[in-house]
C-alpha cells in the first residue's frame, strides 16, 4: 500500500501489541517533574509583564497587529459554525470551511496580540466573545477528518491539526492574559481543553487502545500536533501533569525525526518542512526552557543537517524545489531557517547580519501565534537577525533521498541550475515522480515540477493519482507502453553512477522499478550538469522492451513554448532555454496537453513515433543568448 496511507486515504487508528505502552516511563515522568518550573509556562511572559510587552508598542509588528485587530473587532465572528461543517459534508467540498477557518485564527491572534502589547482592554470582550463562540462548536475537527460525523456527534474525540492548534491558542491565552481575563472564560478554556484534548489523547496514550494514527506517522503531522500539545499543557497544567506531557512528547517526536533521511532531506519539499519543522522547534523550546537547557531537540547530528535543508536545497536565491506536495513558489519560513543562528542560549555559527531589509516576521501569517512569540522572546534580537556566513556550494548530494541540486559556478556565464530526483513513490505527500528535474534560468523555472494541486476530499482519498499534477504525466518522467509510474515505497530508482566534478555532474537512474510493465527490460535516465561556459543540461532516456512498445519522454512548463522541428524553445518572460531532441532507434514525433488541474502547466510528449524495442531520447537543454 502506497505512503497515502498516511496521508487520509487509509488514516487508521491502531492498538499497541498486548504487554507494550506509548505512556512515558515513570522515571522520565520524575525527572521533568524535579527539573520543570513550579508555575505554568510558555514562550512569552504574563501581560502583568509590561518592560516585556511594551517595547512592541512601537514595533512595525505591534502597529500590525494593532490596525489588524481593529479590523476585525468590526466584523462579526466568521461563519465558523457546525452549519457549515455539516454542509462541508453534504457537498463533498470543504471550500466553506477551509475559508472561514483562516479567518477565525487571524481574527483571534490579531485580539491577542493586540491586547498584550497595548494592554488597554480594548479587545478583551471580542476575545472572550470568540472563545465562548468556539466552545459552542460540537466539534473542532476538520470535516476531512471527520467523515463519518463520529466527532460531530459526540461518539469519539479526534485531534486532529486544528483541534490541536486551537488547544495551544487557548492554553497561550490563558498563560498571557489570565490575569485580564474573566474566570468564566478561564474555566471555559480548561474544561474545553481538558475535554477535547488532554483527557482522550492521554487515554489513549496510557492504554495503548484505539491510538491517533498521527501518533507514529513519520510527517508533519506528528510534530504539529504533539507541540501543541505540550505548547498548551505547560501553559495550562498542573506540574505533575505538565512533566508527563514533555516525557511523552520527548519520546513519540521520535517519529517525526525519522521522516527524514539521514543526511537531512524532507520529502515533503521546503513548505512542509516549515510546517512541521517549526513545530518541532516549538516542542524542543519548551523542553529547553522546562530543563533548564538540559534538553535539547537539535542538539545531535541529524537534525542538525535538518535545521539546513533550505540552505542545502535552495537552487538559486528564493528559488527552492517544488517535489511532492510544495505549493510553486514556496519558501521556507524565514525565522525558522535561521533559528539555529539566532536563538537565545545556545552557541551559533559563523554569522554575520541579514542587510536584505528582511522582515523576520514575514512569513508567519497570523494564524499560529507561538511562532511569533518565540520569536519577540526567544532569540538575541528580533530585529536584527542573523545567517549563515557560510558560501554556497556547487552542488549538494542527498545520496539517501537521491536528490541533487546542481549551481553555476563563478566562471559560468548564465545564472544556470538545476534538480533531479530519484528516491521511490512511496514518500509522504508522495507525488509519482521518479527522474523529475528542473531547469532554472535567472532566477525562473523553465522545466519544472509542478507542484501540489489545490487540495479537495479527493487528494488524499484512493483517488489521489487521479489527478495529472499528482501521477507521473504531470511530470517530466517517461511514459512507458502507455503506462505511467506506480505508487508506493516498492515503487523506486536506483542510483547507477554518480560522478560529481568542478566542471560536470553526473548521475545515472534506473528507473525499471517504477513501472508496472512485465516487457520492460531496461529504463535508465542519465542527467548530465555541466557549468562549462553558458552551461547545459543533457537528459537521456535509454529504453528496451522485449516486444515492440510505446515509449515517450516529457517536459512540464509553465512558460510560452514554441516547436520547431526537434527543437523546442521554452520562455518566461526575458529567460529562455532551447531543448534539442535527438532520437536513436526511431523518429521524433511531439504532441502538447495541457494538465488538468490548475496551474494547468503545458506538456510537451517527445516520443517515438512508432512502437520500438530499443531507443535513446537525448535532450540537450541549453540558454538562448
Amino acid at each position: 500500500m502506497a505512503k497515502l496511507a498516511r496521508m487520509g486515504a487509509y488514516d487508521f487508528n491502531f492498538d499497541v501489541p498486548a504487554g507494550e505502552t506509548l505512556a512515558p516511563h515513570p522515571d522520565r515522568v520524575k525527572a521533568y517533574e524535579a527539573l520543570l518550573p513550579k508555575e505554568t509556562f510558555g514562550f512569552a511572559p504574563s501581560v502583568d509583564d509590561r518592560a516585556a510587552w511594551g517595547r512592541w508598542r512601537e514595533d512595525p509588528l505591534g502597529k500590525k497587529m494593532l490596525s489588524l485587530a481593529r479590523e476585525y473587532a468590526e466584523q462579526p465572528f466568521p461563519d465558523y459554525n457546525d452549519a457549515a461543517f455539516l454542509a462541508c459534508l453534504e457537498q463533498e467540498d470543504v471550500t466553506q470551511i477551509n475559508t472561514v477557518l483562516p479567518e477565525t485564527r487571524r481574527r483571534q491572534v490579531a485580539f491577542f496580540m493586540a491586547e498584550a502589547i497595548y494592554d488597554e482592554g480594548e479587545f478583551l470582550p471580542v476575545l472572550e466573545s470568540d472563545i465562548r463562540a468556539l466552545a459552542k462548536l460540537s466539534t473542532w475537527i476538520h470535516p476531512n477528518n471527520d467523515l463519518k460525523r463520529l466527532n460531530f456527534e459526540l461518539k469519539t474525540y479526534e485531534p486532529d491539526l486544528v483541534v490541536m492548534h486551537f488547544a495551544a491558542y487557548l492554553g497561550t491565552v490563558d498563560h498571557v492574559l489570565g490575569p485580564r481575563l474573566s474566570p468564566a472564560t478561564r474555566e471555559l478554556i480548561q474544561a474545553e481543553t481538558q475535554r477535547r484534548v488532554f483527557d482522550p489523547l492521554r487515554q489513549r496514550i496510557e492504554t495503548g487502545r484505539d491510538v491517533y494514527w498521527w501518533i507514529d506517522v513519520k510527517h508533519n503531522w506528528n510534530a504539529v500536533c504533539l507541540a501543541c500539545a505540550a505548547e498548551a499543557a505547560m501553559t495550562l497544567l498542573p506540574a505533575a501533569d505538565r512533566a508527563w506531557w514533555l516525557a511523552a512528547t520527548e519520546a513519540l517526536v521520535k517519529n517525526f525525526r525519522d521522516g527524514f533521511t539521514d543526511d537531512g532531506v524532507c520529502t515533503e519539499g521546503v513548505g512542509y518542512w516549515s510546517y512541521g519543522f517549526i513545530h518541532y522547534i516549538l516542542l524542543g523550546e519548551l523542553l529547553r526552557m522546562g530543563t533548564a537547557n538540559t534538553i535539547d531537540l537539535l542538539d545531535e547530528p541529524k537534525m542538525g543537517r535538518v535545521a539546513l535543508f533550505p540552505d542545502h536545497v535552495e537552487i538559486m536565491p528564493g528559488v527552492f524545489p517544488t517535489y511532492a506536495d510544495c505549493h510553486l513558489g514556496a519558501v521556507p519560513t524565514f525565522w525558522a531557517r535561521h533559528w539555529l543562528d539566532n536563538r537565545l542560549g545556545t552557541a551559533r555559527r559563523e554569522v554575520e547580519p541579514v542587510t536584505d531589509g528582511t522582515d523576520p516576521f514575514d512569513g508567519m501569517g497570523v494564524q499560529f501565534v507561538g511562532e511569533l512569540m518565540l520569536w519577540m522572546f526567544r532569540t538575541h534580537d528580533p530585529r536584527r537577525p542573523q545567517r549563515s556566513a557560510l558560501p554556497v556550494a556547487l552542488r549538494n548530494w542527498f545520496e539517501d533521498a537521491a536528490l541533487l541540486v546542481c549551481r553555476p559556478a563563478s566562471t559560468t556565464t548564465r545564472r544556470w541550475a538545476a534538480t533531479f530526483l530519484g528516491g521511490d513513490n512511496g514518500v509522504n505527500h508522495n507525488h509519482n515522480d521518479l527522474g523529475t528535474f528542473t531547469v532554472v534560468l535567472d532566477g525562473k523555472a523553465l522545466v519544472l515540477d509542478p507542484g501540489a494541486e489545490i487540495y479537495s476530499f479527493r487528494t488524499f482519498s484512493a483517488n489521489r493519482y487521479d489527478s495529472q499534477l499528482l501521477n507521473s504525466y504531470g511530470h517530466p518522467v517517461p511514459r512507458v507502453a502507455g503506462r505511467l509510474q506506480e505508487a508506493g515505497p516498492q515503487w523506486r530508482a536506483t542510483v547507477l553512477e554518480t560522478d560529481f566534478t568542478a566542471d560536470v555532474d553526473r548521475v545515472v537512474l534506473d528507473l525499471r522499478a517504477g513501472y508496472d510493465v512485465p516487457t520492460l527490460r531496461r529504463l535508465e535516465r542519465e542527467f548530465v550538469y555541466d557549468r562549462r561556459g553558458a552551461g547545459s543540461l543533457t537528459i537521456v532516456d535509454r529504453v528496451e522492451f522485449s516486444e515492440p512498445s510505446e515509449f515517450e519522454t516529457a517536459l512540464i512548463t509553465l512558460g510560452q513554448f514554441e516547436i520547431d522541428g526537434a527543437r523546442v524553445r521554452l520562455r518566461d518572460g526575458e529567460a529562455a532555454i532551447d531543448a534539442n531532441v535527438t532520437i536513436d532507434g526511431a523518429e521524433l514525433a511531439c504532441d502538447t496537453d495541457t494538465i488538468n488541474q490548475p496551474p494547468h502547466p503545458h506538456r510537451i510528449a517527445l516520443r517515438c513515433a512508432k512502437p520500438v524495442r530499443s531507443a535513446t531520447i537525448t535532450t540537450v537543454l541549453r540558454p538562448v543568448a
